[in-house]
């Protein structure tokens, strides 16, 4: 194979490949939150007392834990407005897909760190006059929390590599326009190359982030 490296070409369109971290980041982002929000919400039900909350908690995590990110995708951005009449652009219909499998790994992780709580925590509010909701808020969610934190960044990890994937309905991030470019000059290792190295500095960067986050923790669970 007789192929000439010409990593030159990124110092004249490595600028444009770098905005397309603009979009990603903004994908990622909404679909971080929602993860997270969503993942404390279905940890909750799981350790609920109702078993029709139970059930919907274990039905959510099966579905969209398996469900690959690429089939939700498509899935969410063309099936559905057939289905409803209700379409959405491709950066909603990313961030919807994104949330859903995310959220379904995250409450793994968040049950994992809840159950981690000694219940005599639980039980000793309790007596001090706290309710469920109380002990949940003040009590066990704040331990679990950082307790949880190493396996919600790669939750988070997964959820900004998944983003990749968005390139199929035309999100125009990083790897959109690496595409882009290597369609029209014919450098896919240069521009593909260029892709991965922002990918991995973005990812580096929210990891980083989020160790500096567990450093806040002052407090061992008893």
């Amino acid at each position: 194979m007789n192929y000439t490296f010409q990593f030159g070409v990124l110092a004249e369109y490595g600028p444009y490949l770098a905005g397309g971290l603009w979009h990603a980041w903004w994908t990622s982002l909404p679909s971080i939150i929602l993860t997270t929000v969503l993942g404390v919400v279905l940890a909750a039900m799981h350790l609920t007392r109702s078993t029709v909350l139970r059930g919907i908690a274990v039905v959510f995590v099966d579905l969209f834990r398996t469900l690959p990110v690429v089939v939700l995708l498509i899935w969410i951005h063309y099936v559905m407005p057939i289905l409803t009449g209700w379409s959405t652009s491709p950066t909603v219909s990313s961030i919807l897909a994104l949330s859903l499998n995310g959220a379904a790994l995250a409450c793994e992780a968040f049950r994992g760190g809840l159950a981690a709580i000694p219940p005599t925590q639980a039980q000793a509010a309790q007596s001090l006059g706290f309710s469920r909701w109380q002990v949940f808020r003040y009590v066990t969610l704040p331990q679990a929390a950082f307790a949880t934190l190493p396996s919600l960044t790669n939750v988070h990890i997964t959820v900004i590599k998944n983003v990749t994937v968005t390139v199929l309905i035309a999100v125009p991030e990083v790897m959109f326009r690496a595409q882009e470019l290597t369609i029209q000059f014919f450098r896919p290792l240069e521009f593909y190359t260029g892709a991965a190295i922002l990918y991995v500095a973005l990812i580096w960067g929210y990891a980083v982030f989020m160790r500096s986050l567990e450093k806040l923790q002052k407090w061992q669970p008893i």
